[in-house]
């Protein structure tokens, strides 16, 4: 299944964004030049993360990082570095992304900064998941969690919570998950933090689908893919469809399975993400051949290896 990155959760840059002016007795001062290149070069960044462009996204970061590290700007770095880090992940680099996750950590370490350590002990608990260590995982994210609920805002303390029923559910703890699950809904309906929200639909519809329940399974991820066509964002999209015609597969329906994969295959390729694009014409294939639709199963086949092929 495809799990999706959340950008207010995983990029370091939103503290930023209320810094752009600092104040003094004259009133409203700009920020030093370098500190106002490296802030720029972040919303470029975070603009290709959102659509899914991870490669040019981590350009603009790397070059944030050099212009911090030119004027010794350690807090500037430690967000520079959690940033490549969180390209890296979504580019499935999981052993990449944590030693850039820790080198950030270790500079909020040094200077004391928690909101800066609750988010790289988070997103280092979802690498550890994604290599097959939810408990290690488990671990990482109590601690984001205990900062979050001493001193952070209920969104992040929402994030944390159901990033713990993940890590439950991978270890087979379904109730546990599921209450998990449930908390970090409750506070993301408190706050009407709708990307938080399309997280938790995301990891409802998981457990279900763990349980092979597929109408409910089936209506959660249905939640979630309607939240994100409300904001119109295409990564999350593609996911929501392909999860949509995994389920919709296993409950017999493969005619509606298969028109959720090509939707999903025709984001991805769009975006450019061709890790997607490589599951979305495998499932294609796969059903057209169920079908005996050898034609179209050929099609999508000789995509996928013009795809695969190296460029000249």
């Amino acid at each position: 299944m495809f799990r999706r990155i959340s950008l207010l959760v995983y990029l370091l840059f939103a503290s930023l964004f209320l810094s752009v002016i600092a104040t003094g007795c004259a009133g409203p001062q700009p920020l030093p030049p370098k500190k106002s290149e490296a802030l720029e070069l972040d919303r470029k960044g975070a603009e290709y993360f959102h659509q899914g462009q991870y490669e040019k996204a981590l350009k603009f970061f790397q070059k944030a990082l050099q212009v911090r590290e030119s004027v010794d700007d350690r807090q500037g770095v430690a967000s520079s570095l959690n940033n490549i880090g969180a390209v890296h992940q979504a580019l499935a680099d999981y052993p990449l992304a944590a030693r850039y996750y820790e080198r950030s950590l270790a500079i909020h370490l040094d200077t004391g900064d928690e909101a800066g350590q609750s988010l790289n002990f988070n997103n280092l608990g979802s690498v550890r998941r994604l290599e097959g260590k939810p408990e290690a995982a488990l671990e990482l994210f109590r601690k984001s969690l205990a900062i979050e609920e001493k001193k952070g805002p209920r969104a992040g303390q929402a994030t944390r919570w159901n990033n713990l029923g993940l890590a439950h559910q991978d270890m087979g703890n379904d109730s546990l998950a599921w209450e998990c699950s449930q908390k970090a809904k409750k506070l993301n309906e408190e706050e009407e933090n709708f990307a938080g929200l399309v997280d938790n639909w995301n990891n409802i519809g998981s457990i279900y689908e763990s349980q092979r329940d597929w109408p409910r399974s089936l209506e959660a991820y249905q939640n979630a893919l309607a939240m994100d066509k409300k904001v119109e964002n295409s990564p999350g999209i593609a996911a929501d469809l392909s999860n949509l015609g995994r389920i919709l597969e296993a409950a017999g329906e493969k005619d509606k399975a298969l028109d959720h994969y090509l939707r999903a295959w025709k984001i991805n390729e769009y975006l450019g993400l061709t890790m997607r694009t490589d599951k979305d014409l495998a499932n294609l294939i796969r059903l057209h051949e169920a079908r005996g639709d050898l034609q179209e199963a050929e099609k999508f086949r000789k995509r996928a290896a013009e795809i695969s092929a190296p460029s000249k």
